[in-house]
């Protein structure tokens, strides 16, 4: 009994190394930012561990990552006397934290970059790359 029970652990395992969720994994800017705001934007992405999107910028999520995410924004970012811009950063996320996700990064960005977001709205699928850039 304990070893079909080990095989069907052993056979999961298995399932779960191979089929692990692909996301793409990067940042864009929707309307035309001043330079201040694309240095902030650049910042922003790099302590996220990701880059602007182009062809081929996706990543093989963990295994607690369950869903691709899109992720859209609107800041001003650091400049305050340029218009707000809109954004969209693309990850791997966890279903579970979806609903916290848009405070972690108002948090983020106010304590690590000194960034203000106006606007945050996050969208999921569970399908590889569903969102693309």
């Amino acid at each position: 009994m304990r070893m079909i029970r080990g095989l069907l652990l052993l056979g999961a395992l298995v399932t779960l190394s191979t089929s692990l969720l692909q996301c793409y994994s990067c940042g864009k800017v929707h309307n035309e930012p001043t330079e201040t705001q694309m240095d902030s934007f650049g910042r922003v992405i790099a302590k996220l561990h990701m880059g602007r999107c182009t062809e081929g910028t996706y990543k093989e999520c963990n295994v607690r990552e369950d869903e691709c995410q899109s992720v859209q924004v609107k800041s001003q970012l650091g400049d305050k006397t340029a218009p707000p811009v809109s954004a969209t950063v693309f990850k791997c996320g966890q279903s579970l934290k979806r609903g916290k996700l848009c405070r972690t990064l108002k948090l983020t960005g106010q304590l690590l970059i000194h960034v203000h977001l106006d606007y945050c709205e996050v969208q999921a699928c569970e399908q590889d790359k569903c969102f693309l850039p």
